[in-house]
């Protein structure tokens, strides 16, 4: 796909304004003939004079207005959050599906879009390696998150009748003690996390071998700063303790992508080399590996908000959630996906929002591994320049997209944390959302640090560090002359 970084885009100046334009009306104008193809004794209801009232055009008006207050989510320049510019295709399907408005709950109020989601599960199962399994479209990665503990749960519950203990890193995403709250799993533990932000593997074995341990979740792609843990290791430990091992792999999934060639075969390490560190590469073939996977479309999937999946690599998992009701799922030859998701309704718009997506971006090398390829080959590089151009260091050396960094002491000097957190909240003030006239958006990133006080030189009673955090979702950030990445460079040095 040669123009696999336009094509499906809108772009950051809308330059695909006429290509989505026409779509819409195409859309729109297929909708009006859809409709009028059923029950066509019927004829109009409304008005032969009929004209909307100026009141529907005065209140839209009012509601553009609002929508323009908000951030340039859209732009490379805001790199603040995990916000991707939803692709074109994304739109389009969600676009002509909403106006249909099927529910995926039970099979008779979406026929055609359960089948999607269908097809959309046996296209993620490929992206992730399983080879059989099943899964499902939820709103995001919590939930996801949440209904595969609750099947590994009910699935332990039912074999041991005692609870199991559930580790996770402290790097981990904050549902996970939510979701224990809820789930009432009163015996969880947050494993500490390297300097590197990986779940260490030292203090997993100590939590392992203290009691029976019912599932370990393994990251593929932090929150915070988009580590990838050492599946290898991981894997080597559920072999000899027996837990249920689940990949967080909301954010990270998609990277995958970059693994395959158009045959979906796995392409060697030499030929990845320069986006991806030999260990990160391990990390995400090994994610075939796992019992269970939480996965985001709406993140690099490039589809827009809130999409996320489930993925159970065994059939048992699904049946230990199945519910039913006399009142829907009575077209039981088809699939009837309701019955085992935690969620009731569920917009079969969504399922083809992604649908439509896959079909234009392939999941491969030459669709999205292309496009997440430039990402992380933008992360790497602005984590090197950095270093050799700029007043600021790079807290750790990026896994996938997500850049966290923090500014050095000023030289002959040693500097003070207290120092360099003044002057990481100083250029967030001028390069944030918080400033209305800011050339970037950033994030920040607070963490305790106790646990990287040795590699960094901090002393463990200073309370925190106040990184800063940079989002490289944007393909577009090493176009142009300069470059966004240029500009960026200029505008850190100006603060």
């Amino acid at each position: 796909m040669e123009n696999v970084f336009y094509d499906p885009f809108l772009g950051p100046q809308a330059e695909n304004q006429m290509l989505l334009r026409n779509a819409i009306c195409q859309i729109v104008d297929w909708h009006a003939a859809w409709r009028r193809k059923f029950y066509v004794d019927d004829g109009s209801i409304y008005p032969t004079r009929y004209n909307t009232s100026e009141h529907f055009h005065t209140i839209l008006e009012d509601f553009l207005k609002r929508l323009e207050k908000q951030p340039p989510y859209f732009s490379p320049r805001y790199a603040a959050q995990m916000l991707k510019d939803p692709s074109l295709p994304a739109i389009l399907g969600y676009l002509a599906t909403m106006l249909t408005n099927p529910n995926n709950h039970a099979y008779e109020g979406g026929p055609v879009t359960t089948e999607m989601e269908l097809d959309v599960v046996d296209d993620l199962l490929r992206l992730c390696g399983y080879r059989k399994g099943w899964g499902h479209l939820c709103s995001g990665g919590s939930l996801a998150n949440l209904e595969a503990m609750w099947a590994v749960r009910e699935i332990w519950q039912q074999k041991t009748r005692k609870p199991g203990q559930v580790l996770f890193s402290d790097a981990s995403h904050y549902s996970w003690k939510r979701i224990c709250g809820i789930l009432r799993v009163d015996a969880w533990h947050e494993v500490r996390s390297t300097p590197d932000f990986r779940i260490d593997l030292d203090h997993l074995v100590k939590c392992l071998k203290k009691e029976k341990t019912m599932m370990v979740v393994a990251n593929i792609g932090t929150t915070g700063c988009g580590a990838v843990d050492d599946l290898e290791a991981l894997l080597e430990l559920r072999n000899k303790y027996g837990f249920h091992l689940h990949a967080d792999a909301a954010y990270g999934g998609y990277a995958r992508s970059i693994l395959f060639n158009r045959s979906h075969k796995y392409r060697p390490y030499e030929q990845v080399k320069e986006v991806l560190r030999k260990d990160v590469y391990g990390g995400l073939k090994n994610v075939e590996r796992t019992d269970s996977i939480t996965i985001d479309p709406h993140k690099h999937g490039a589809v827009a908000y809130g999409c996320g999946a489930v993925l159970y690599k065994e059939e048992r998992l699904r049946k230990a959630i199945l519910n039913t009701a006399p009142y829907t799922y009575h077209i039981t030859k088809s699939a009837n996906l309701g019955m085992f998701s935690l969620e009731g309704s569920r917009p079969g718009a969504t399922a083809a929002s992604v649908w439509l997506t896959h079909r234009m971006i392939p999941l491969n090398e030459e669709g999205y591994g292309r496009i997440l390829s430039e990402c992380l080959l933008t992360a790497r590089q602005f984590a090197a320049r950095l270093k050799s151009e700029t007043p600021f260091k790079p807290l750790h050396e990026p896994d996938l997209d997500i850049v966290c960094f923090y500014p050095t002491a000023k030289p002959g000097r040693k500097g003070s944390l207290r120092e360099m957190n003044a002057r990481s909240e100083n250029v967030y003030a001028h390069l944030s959302v918080s400033n209305p006239r800011s050339p970037f958006m950033l994030s920040k990133f607070i963490l305790d640090p106790a646990g990287i006080a040795k590699p960094l030189g901090f002393r463990k009673d200073d309370k925190f560090l106040s990184a800063l955090r940079i989002v490289f979702m944007k393909h577009w950030m090493r176009m142009g002359s300069p470059s966004y990445v240029d500009k960026l460079i200029q505008a850190l040095l100006q603060n």
